[in-house]
């Protein structure tokens, strides 16, 4: 048996003795369903929520019936501006002149109901008009002289499942392949020398660079373990729930086996980057202890690109930056998954600058091995 079997063999029976680590993808692959399971009922709550308008005045004939339609409950109050504030989600006044509406930006429930209630204004308007210029003898189609015909290349209800995957699916790949194997990686590096196990080790026949190749795989098999447990456990979950409001716009998430294949991919290249940068940072440090503080930069690190895809969901960037580790991952993903598509130049940089990323931190973590001046010290 190779030396490099031999320490990978070691190091998956430490790690699997190791409670922390089988905790942590424990917990990532059960708390993922429960996390997606509360979002669904939130986003289900939501969208069938009835929100409250305050009005004074006279209701227009006709128009109360679209407000219970939508989910607007109309509630008569002395000053709407005033009510509006705490006692309902807006306030209306309805006059002669027209109608003026009051509502706090600040709370989320104002802004929703006031999209309900444009649009039942908008949707009242336009038959209004419509009927007047019937009774009067005129096509109503002279106020939409050029039609549009909508055709979607794609589901509504599949764009939005794809745009709700496109973030959270890079955003635990991304997370778990850092942290499924991270106290894997620093008990084997860290834990190790704080044990004074890591300098028997080395004493052994075999090369020093195949001892850490057998690290490496056991800790980037762990993390790709985790990864994958933790998005499988999700696909499931979201093959269970439903988002939406009952009977109105809902919809259901899908991974397309093309999205699926690019996932696994990265996944094995994030496994290994991340491995090999942890074991880096391992062995740099004198305990366990001392490990963690010298990983946990990483864990910023990694949520900002992930997070870009959440704040800048159209960021459309050049092929340069696909050479930036995480974020070009974050950035093929998203397109697999919201296009069902690859640009194979991005993936080829994408992988190639991963790839190098991992050598890199391989060729750091083996310049560490054979410095015995600081594998040795306490």
């Amino acid at each position: 048996m190779s030396p490099i079997a031999v320490v990978f063999k070691k190091e998956m029976r430490e790690i699997l003795r190791d409670r922390r680590t089988l905790m942590a993808i424990g917990l990532a692959a059960l708390a993922t369903p429960i996390v997606l399971f509360v979002i669904s009922q939130v986003s289900t709550k939501t969208a069938s929520q009835a929100y409250t308008v305050g009005y004074s005045g006279t209701v227009p004939a006709g128009l109360d019936t679209l407000f219970n339609a939508v989910g607007l409950k109309l509630e008569r109050v002395d000053d709407p501006a005033a009510a509006a504030k705490h006692q309902v989600d807006i306030g209306v006044a309805f006059s002669a002149s027209g109608v003026d509406e009051y509502l706090d930006p600040t709370r989320q429930s104002a802004q929703l109901a006031d999209v309900r209630f444009q649009t039942v204004l908008s949707r009242y308007d336009a038959a209004k008009v419509a009927a007047s210029l019937q009774e009067k003898g005129v096509d109503p189609s002279v106020l939409n002289p050029l039609p549009v015909m909508l055709h979607p290349l794609s589901s509504p209800s599949q764009a939005v499942g794809n745009s709700f995957l496109s973030f959270f699916l890079p955003y635990i790949l991304i997370t778990m392949s850092l942290t499924g194997g991270l106290s894997a990686a620093l008990d084997t590096s860290a834990g190790e020398r704080e044990r004074k196990t890591l300098e028997s080790l080395l004493l052994t026949p075999a090369p020093r660079s195949q001892v850490l190749v057998g690290k490496i795989l056991a800790v980037s098999s762990i993390s790709l373990v985790a990864a994958l447990a933790s998005i499988v456990s999700m696909l499931v979950a979201l093959s269970q729930v439903r988002f939406g409001g009952n009977g109105g716009q809902s919809f259901e998430v899908q991974l397309s086996p093309l999205a699926a294949t690019v996932m696994v991919w990265l996944a094995v290249l994030l496994a290994a980057s991340f491995s090999s940068l942890t074991i880096t940072l391992g062995t740099l440090a004198r305990n366990f202890r001392q490990g963690q503080a010298y990983a946990t930069p990483l864990y910023f690190i990694t949520i900002f690109p992930a997070s870009i895809v959440l704040f800048i969901p159209d960021f459309n960037p050049n092929l340069a930056y696909y050479l930036i580790p995480i974020l070009n991952a974050v950035l093929v993903l998203r397109d697999a998954i919201t296009h069902n598509s690859v640009a194979w130049d991005t993936l080829a940089v994408t992988s190639l600058s991963l790839i190098l990323t991992g050598a890199l931190c391989f060729y750091a973590a083996l310049k560490l091995f054979t410095r015995e001046a600081l594998l040795v010290r306490s």
